[in-house]
């Protein structure tokens, strides 16, 4: 069932144009992908599912030495777990996320960047062994603080951290008998980081690095925690620049 998305989002992609209108010039502007691989669990009150799961987070940066403006989505991506639950059954939790935040340089040289944006958060978690599945969409304003720093031409190193401290929507849960779906409103937050070195040559840049995701959610009327969702692992990069 299709959830309400906040209603900051208009305002907030209204914020994002205008400042590349204003301000970005096109000397630092690439599309790229990220292939990203995470080691996680998957927490709520019943228990503890873990596994392993991979897939490719696809980016957009348009900006120059002042502005810019940082897009990135990565489809839902499951994550199955290594054994079956009492509880679950053979679940397989999913993850999918989407991000976009205007970002200002606070220095001439542009290493530091801070960013206002929003962070749209996707999870489906089915339950075979209670004939249901839970699903849910939040969303909320997202803050980030971006650090680049250049060795000479060709090497760099680029570190990250994004958090998005109040996402709202609501938990959905679909039963396989037909019966009508329990709704039940959630309130999460969500953090990221990342660290990568990286190579340029020509108009490609290769990064590798490490990131992380943590992901923390609760039922506001009742105070009761919902799910909680933590993943790390290796990361390979790559973006060519317009």
């Amino acid at each position: 069932m299709p959830q309400r998305i906040s209603r900051s989002g208009p305002r907030v992609l209204a914020a994002l144009l205008t400042l590349l209108a204003i301000g970005a010039t096109p000397d630092y502007s690439y599309v790229g992908i990220q292939g990203l691989a995470l080691v996680g669990v998957h927490r709520d009150v019943a228990g503890s599912q873990y596994g392993v799961g991979a897939g490719p987070l696809l980016q957009v940066h348009v900006g120059g030495s002042r502005f810019a403006v940082h897009l990135e989505g990565i489809p839902v991506v499951s994550i199955p777990g290594t054994r079956p639950s009492v509880t679950y059954g053979q679940a397989t939790p999913a993850l999918g996320i989407f991000n976009g935040d205007a970002e200002y340089a606070i220095d001439r040289r542009g290493e530091f960047w801070l960013g206002l944006g929003e962070t749209i958060y996707n999870q489906r978690t089915p339950l075979p062994a209670q004939a249901q599945s839970v699903s849910s969409r939040l969303a909320g304003a997202r803050y980030t603080v971006r650090f680049n720093h250049s060795f000479g031409t060709a090497h760099f190193v680029e570190a990250f951290v994004g958090s998005a401290p109040y996402l709202t929507g609501s938990d959905v849960y679909t039963y396989l008998d037909g019966s009508p779906p329990t709704i039940k409103p959630e309130r999460a937050s969500e953090v990221d980081a990342s660290i990568e070195f990286g190579y340029t040559r020509n108009r490609s840049q290769w990064l590798i690095g490490v990131r992380m995701l943590n992901f923390t959610a609760m039922y506001p009327l009742t105070g009761e925690p919902a799910d909680r969702n933590v993943g790390i692992g290796p990361m390979i990069e790559w973006r060519t620049k317009l």
